[in-house]
């Protein structure tokens, strides 16, 4: 089966195909659903997704305008300790050295090599002539290395289709080196792990994911990945005959964890205008 022409490309397609073509092609060529849990602990597991989508949710409000103490009052339950930390780290933590004009939950689309490109962000944070800043609320346990952040598809497709697509926002073109990438971990207090641009490295970009298209666009098979432990939390492996869900413990401490990612949501590609370069 070969990509269709049509296909819109995201920093979690991208990345699934970087760690195991085959879990691409099920996913987004031949759109099978779950057939499998992704991890053991699966009760515990769907209440961190819920939180994680619930924290989002509070941000977001908050940043359209809803009080803080007004949302702080939602989170009275026993089930809420968790929410009331993050709450606690974003509002001490999470605005400090932020430009003012703030968009929260935003998608935006560039196109390249013919192929659609497309990054919905948590929030940007832009001064026209001045900062233009990606905010991406991580709440997992662990803080990964900066390097092995830097690599993920997200940091490469976040800065670049901003880069492209995000003067209408901005007031004008933005110089690479305007844009910073702002991972922050909530579950750490707010810590926050930070990268630059630069047309250099926006070059380099450019050309990794057109290299990625490319091979998406030539291929005949989507092999297995060779690092079988991906697939213990893989929730396609059922297709591939690779065993077990893995423990979430194990899952949380080996994996850069994303409560939206994780939950399996998908971009409404067709809401999103298309804005070329």
């Amino acid at each position: 089966m070969t990509p269709k022409a049509d296909l819109a490309y995201s920093q979690g397609s991208l990345q699934d195909y970087a760690e195991c073509a085959r879990r691409f092609e099920l996913r987004y060529l031949k759109r099978l659903r779950y057939p499998a849990l992704e991890v053991k602990d699966w009760l515990e597991f769907e209440k961190r997704l819920r939180h994680g989508n619930r924290f989002h949710k509070l941000v977001q409000q908050h940043i359209n305008g809803v009080p803080a103490g007004l949302l702080g009052q939602s989170l009275t339950g026993d089930d809420d300790a968790r929410l009331r930390q993050w709450w606690a780290a974003y509002l001490d933590n999470g605005l400090a050295g932020l430009p003012a004009d703030r968009h929260a939950e935003i998608a935006l689309q560039t196109t390249l090599g013919g192929q659609r490109l497309i990054a919905k962000y948590d929030l940007l944070a832009l001064e026209a002539g001045g900062a233009a800043v990606i905010v991406d609320w991580k709440t997992g346990d662990r803080l990964p290395q900066a390097n092995q952040l830097e690599r993920r598809m997200q940091t490469v497709v976040y800065r670049y289709v901003l880069a492209q697509a995000g003067a209408h926002l901005y007031g004008g073109d933005i110089p690479a080196e305007r844009i910073r990438m702002d991972y922050v971990y909530v579950a750490q207090g707010g810590r926050r792990i930070s990268f630059g641009y630069s047309a250099h490295e926006m070059a380099k970009d450019e050309a990794r994911l057109l290299e990625m298209m490319a091979d998406i666009g030539a291929a005949r098979d989507f092999p297995l990945t060779s690092d079988e432990r991906r697939c213990k939390f893989c929730v396609y492996r059922a297709f591939c005959g690779r065993g077990e869900a893995g423990d979430l413990r194990e899952y949380m401490r080996d994996e850069e964890y994303d409560s939206e990612e994780d939950a399996g949501a998908e971009l409404d590609f067709d809401q999103i205008a298309e804005i070329e370069f």
